[in-house]
């Protein structure tokens, strides 16, 4: 699996595309004109690719709907991207991708057909590669009119051929200020200059293997998982950003633990220091009061038995308690 980059707003250079973490290209043979200036690989630029090791394939694309134009479209553009490859450096043996640049619909496929099978009449139907959503694609290698697919995740429900070379996500990134989409290299051959035949270590059934561990590590279409929430970008965070993101919010959890730690334990000590009345402000403004206010109430606690109260002696000169107060005379039995 590699990882690489397609652009038209701008050129960001070779070595802000490796600094980025990017090793290969898919590099337009035709000009963008004025609103796209980045969009027409130069031989200056192919030069400084490959001198940082950056590898290129190719792609023909005027206008989005340029392949309804039929079989002669697809002879003129084919002899005019085969130019611009050699003028850049570029192998006669190479694929170059034709783009059907819309949502195609099954009607459509047949001139789209005829625009390659065209295209296979200047450069050999080993050549020819299809750019599209998943439909024109997949009708297109079903039909024998392309060999190669760059398939892209717009206009394809989700859906992905698993016949395919390339892959454009649905991931932006910007190097060195020009807007790049992302794309994934599914084959170790995907159409790049620089290839060289090399027996590969793995089989098939193993590269399938690994493609579906990358699937699960970066969502569908290498785009995120939605149930993992979004990257301040607004890009759905794949399971490495997910768990990046978890352990960043464990680490701030563990310092907000930490400051409440340290605050409860200012607040015990605050709390032994003010231990009894000495009551922080603005209750320190009363405590003064407060503790005169006790203060009297436990005097008069004190003083309660001696006060004469109703029944108790009083000014008329009866100080006798109430129990010989109520008390009947005893009978006088004396005679006389």
């Amino acid at each position: 699996m590699r990882f690489g980059l397609d652009y038209a707003g701008g050129r960001p250079g070779a070595s802000a595309i490796r600094a980025a973490g990017y090793d290969f290209v898919v590099r337009y043979l035709s000009d963008g004109g004025p609103s796209l200036p980045g969009k027409l690989l130069t031989p200056a630029e192919a030069d400084d690719l490959r001198a940082h090791g950056v590898s290129i394939a190719s792609n023909w694309e005027t206008t989005a709907a340029r392949m309804l134009d039929g079989f002669g479209a697809g002879v003129t553009d084919a002899h005019a991207a085969l130019a611009q490859v050699l003028r850049c450096g570029g192998r006669r043996d190479r694929p170059i991708y034709f783009s059907a640049d819309f949502d195609a619909t099954p009607q459509q496929q047949v001139p789209i057909n005829a625009y390659l099978d065209g295209a296979a009449s200047v450069l050999g139907r080993e050549n020819v590669g299809i750019y599209g959503g998943y439909w024109p694609v997949s009708r297109a290698l079903d039909a024998g009119t392309a060999t190669w697919a760059w398939q892209t995740v717009a206009w394809s429900g989700g859906n992905l051929d698993p016949r395919r070379h390339l892959l454009q996500t649905a991931r932006q990134v910007d190097v060195n200020r020009v807007r790049c989409d992302v794309n994934v290299a599914e084959r170790t051959d995907f159409g790049q200059w620089d290839f060289e035949q090399e027996e590969s270590d793995l089989t098939p059934e193993q590269e399938e293997i690994l493609r579906d561990i990358q699937i699960q590590l970066r969502g569908p279409g290498l785009g995120g998982w939605p149930q993992l929430g979004t990257d301040p970008q607004g890009n759905n965070r794949t399971l490495v950003d997910a768990m990046a993101a978890a352990l960043a919010r464990i680490d701030e959890l563990r310092t907000e633990v930490s400051e409440l730690e340290a605050t409860t334990a200012e607040l015990e000590r605050e709390v032994e220091r003010l231990s009894g009345h000495n009551w922080p402000w603005p209750l320190s403004l009363i405590a003064g009061p407060a503790n005169l206010v006790g203060n009297q109430l436990a005097r008069l606690e004190q003083l309660l038995p001696d006060l004469p109260l109703p029944g108790r002696g009083g000014g008329n000169g009866d100080d006798r308690t109430p129990e010989t107060a109520t008390r009947k005379p005893a009978p006088d039995n004396r005679i006389g």
